[in-house]
């Protein structure tokens, strides 16, 4: 009986290490899969046959988008269903996902086309949708690609004199430019791009990348990852995985620039920004902000995990808008990058569909979607 009994438990223990071992494998074959195709992903670039920016939507059709978005609710109502008898139903296809016409550098003068742009910042102007997107090998000049708003038509691109992330945009309505978050030999930027030298440059008639008319060196935080402008302000931010990040206020001048003093860094001679007193601490992650009158909305995000998405009240002397003092708080798909306000319209980019994410589980957002805040 002793025997048998032992014998029993033998086989018990060989079943429970056999169920354990499949249980592992079910979890790490997709696991090491899509591990394995990030990391491949991310440091390569796809081969592309195109020989201009692409304009179709790199990963679905409207009609599997609308299917696929059906899950969150709240946002497939307001974001499509509401917009059902626009362009689109309101979306924007993000341009260049599977090709944009850059360079590999300032001094080459010749196109190259890059299948690997990852879209980062969105801003509009009174015509323009505007979307920044960095080489996500470092190979190519990272880009912003002009959309007409009305019609959702892909115009140009506009190559920058640089690889810099470029994880952010901003327009501003007073002095007309466009704000570009950029960086040089690892210290933070903030520059400026002349709505006249917008409408002027073409790609294709010089393959030169395009001029700033303001480049500031920001010493004020580490990196410049997003920023939006308010009301004579440009309000520049930083995305912290480790801590609380901070907001630094930057007013612009009569001559359209940032406040910013001459200095000598690094042996040449730039100009600094000279930031106001009055810092914001938010929580880590954020990747995003906009204003609405005296509402600011922080996006922020984390790999594959749900963005979010948070509303706070401002007020004279509130200088802390980290996740405790939010009014209101709402999940969203994953990888949101920079939000913009137009009037009471709200437009999300996520950077999902690029090339380096898409693989990766769960849905692949490769269109901007807008919703109606004030409603």
């Amino acid at each position: 009986m002793k025997r048998k009994k032992q014998e029993k438990e033998k086989k018990r223990g060989r079943w429970k290490r056999r169920l354990l071992f499949i249980c592992v494998l079910v979890f790490l074959i997709p696991t090491g899969y899509y591990g394995i195709d990030f990391v491949y992903r991310g440091q390569t670039e796809p081969q592309v046959s195109a020989v201009q920016t692409s304009t179709d939507g790199a990963v679905y059709s409207l009609g599997e988008f609308k299917e696929r978005l059906k899950p969150y609710r709240g946002l497939y109502e307001e974001a499509v269903e509401k917009h059902k008898d626009e362009t689109d139903s309101g979306t924007y296809v993000i341009p260049g996902l599977k090709a944009t016409m850059t360079v590999r550098g300032n001094r080459d003068r010749k196109a190259s086309v890059c299948g690997g742009m990852t879209p980062q910042g969105i801003t509009v102007s009174d015509k323009y949708l505007f979307i920044s997107a960095y080489c996500h090998t470092k190979t190519h000049n990272s880009v912003i690609y002009v959309i007409d708003k009305e019609t959702h038509e892909f115009l140009k691109e506009l190559v920058l004199p640089n690889k810099a992330h470029v994880g952010s945009l901003a327009y501003d309505d007073e002095y007309h430019n466009l704000w570009v978050c950029g960086s040089r030999n690892g210290v933070a930027q903030v520059n400026a791009i002349s709505a006249e030298e917008i409408e002027a440059y073409h790609f294709t008639e010089e393959y030169r990348p395009i001029r700033f008319l303001h480049v500031n060196n920001i010493l004020d935080i580490p990196r410049s990852s997003f920023m939006t402008y308010d009301h004579s302000y440009l309000y520049v931010g930083y995305y912290s995985t480790k801590g609380n990040g901070m907001i630094k206020k930057y007013e612009l001048q009569d001559d359209g620039n940032i406040q910013s003093v001459r200095v000598e860094y690094d042996g040449q001679h730039s100009r600094q920004g000279v930031a106001d007193e009055d810092d914001l601490e938010i929580s880590r992650y954020a990747q995003g902000m906009t204003f609405l009158g005296d509402m600011l909305f922080l996006s922020y995000s984390m790999g594959i995990t749900p963005s979010r998405m948070a509303a706070y009240q401002v007020s004279d002397g509130i200088r802390d808008y980290t996740d405790e003092m939010a009014l209101q708080d709402i999940r969203l798909p994953r990888m949101l990058e920079q939000i913009c306000m137009d009037g009471g319209t709200m437009y999300l980019l996520f950077e999902s569909g690029a090339y380096a994410y898409r693989g990766l589980p769960g849905m692949a957002v490769d269109r901007v979607l807008k919703i109606d805040i004030l409603e």
